[in-house]
């Protein structure tokens, strides 16, 4: 079943619409204004039917502690009021238990409502999600047909993992597939690097990329890894995706490089040499590289070239980290840019894994900048899955003007980054600045 997101994010004080303004009188109305015409609602105790959750602990002081329905006030949850019953007339029970006025009604009254005209306005905030671009370059070369153990050979192993990350996540990333090889460098400059497969960035690629992998089987002579990156880079660069989030290569393959001038034998300084300018050239374009080694890797001088390349590929100098201690894990390098090595199907997955979650963000853009950073986020109901989620342990305001990004974090970002995720948010008046 192909992953769904929903996001909705609304300033809030009913569930549409954000209105607190207007003049009038009478009414506590509590924490989100008063009433209307007057009215102070109810609580727990005096509620017919309190809704669930009333009187539950809430230390923090925070109301997404709280059930829906209900808010914090002194250290434990209440409601004053349900869809029944609490609200005077001129005002309605919003999802948080507390008397709102109706849109376009008058009510001073509430600790939180500003009155008057002055005060908030009706509005509503879109929100906008980062959607990473990452194109899989997948070395060609006959030596991926070895064997890769698990009864797959490289090839196998590779396109599996590919496959099943697509298949998870294509609802929150655009994809795309770009195999590479040559022909002992070719007759011509026009026959090498060859792509046998080239699949554009799309969401919802699973079918596209799992239908063409296969047309391509691993048989080339050479891994002209340098060329192909510079071409791949130029590709993209012509049909560049959409700038709402970042776009990478994820380079796999499992061995070293040589080049379309120089297609044998392998390893050449001048084709390390090429790698690393062309990931160098990657990167300073806007398209970062990360690599990814296809099977065991033993070999120092391979351990080291591979660090330089990765580098390089987000902007780090090529020598930090170099030599790779031996005993070093290169996907958690102590410094410099992490490689990763897939010596067998599931570590090959979860350096997969890894990197392409690291493509995708946690921050949610909205197009209204809080007003209130502290108000929003003691009072705001934010929720994935339905699960309300706490200020700031799961959840923040990015301390970085015009202060208009939601960032999840913790085990939220993790959950947010699987795509199978429902995210909603309501804030009081005077959280979201109002034009």
């Amino acid at each position: 079943m192909r992953n769904s997101f929903l996001m909705t994010l609304t300033g809030l004080c009913g569930l549409v619409a954000l209105a607190c303004g207007g003049e009038g009188s009478g009414g506590t109305g509590g924490p989100f204004g008063g009433g209307g015409s007057g009215g102070s609602g109810l609580d727990c105790s005096t509620l017919t039917d309190p809704p669930q959750g009333c009187e539950d602990a809430c230390p923090s002081g925070s109301d997404s502690e709280c059930e829906l329905g209900t808010f914090c006030e002194n250290g434990r949850c209440t409601a004053q009021c349900t869809a029944q019953e609490g609200c005077a007339e001129g005002s309605n029970c919003n999802v948080r238990g507390r008397c709102v006025p109706d849109l376009g009604t008058g009510g001073t009254g509430g600790t939180g409502n500003t009155g008057g005209s002055n005060g908030c306005q009706s509005v509503q905030v879109t929100p906008t999600r980062s959607i990473p671009n990452v194109m899989f370059l997948v070395d060609q070369s006959g030596s991926m047909t070895s064997n890769f153990g698990g009864g797959l050979n490289r090839w196998e192993a590779a396109h599996s993992a590919i496959t099943q990350i697509v298949s998870e996540i294509d609802s929150i990333v655009r994809f795309g597939l770009t195999t590479y090889q040559s022909d002992d460098g070719g007759i011509t400059p026009d026959e090498c690097p060859i792509f046998d497969t080239q699949v554009g960035f799309a969401l919802d690629n699973f079918d596209t990329i799992n239908m063409s992998y296969p047309a391509s089987f691993p048989g080339g002579i050479d891994t002209p890894t340098g060329d192909s990156i510079d071409v791949l880079v130029d590709i993209i660069q012509q049909d560049p995706p959409p700038a709402d989030g970042p776009t990478i290569i994820v380079l796999a393959t499992d061995g070293e490089p040589d080049s379309c001038e120089i297609p044998n034998p392998n390893p050449t300084p001048q084709a390390r040499e090429e790698a690393v300018t062309a990931s160098a050239n990657s990167h300073a374009s806007g398209i970062d590289v990360f690599v990814l080694w296809v099977g065991a890797l033993s070999n120092q001088g391979t351990k080291d070239h591979l660090k330089e390349v990765a580098n390089v590929g987000v902007g780090i100098d090529p020598s930090v980290g170099v030599p790779v201690p031996s005993s070093e894990n290169p996907a958690d390098p102590a410094e410099g840019a992490p490689f990763w090595v897939g010596s067998d199907p599931a570590s090959l997955e979860a350096a997969f894994q890894q990197i392409i979650s690291s493509s995708i963000s946690c921050e949610v853009q909205i197009d209204k900048p809080f007003d209130d950073r502290g108000k929003a986020c003691n009072e705001g109901d934010v929720r994935l899955n339905g699960n309300p989620l706490l200020c700031p342990t799961d959840w923040q305001v990015k301390d970085e003007p015009p202060y208009n990004v939601i960032e999840l974090v913790g085990s939220a970002c993790e959950t947010f980054k699987s795509g199978e995720s429902t995210f909603t948010a309501e804030f009081p008046c005077g959280a979201i600045v109002v034009e």
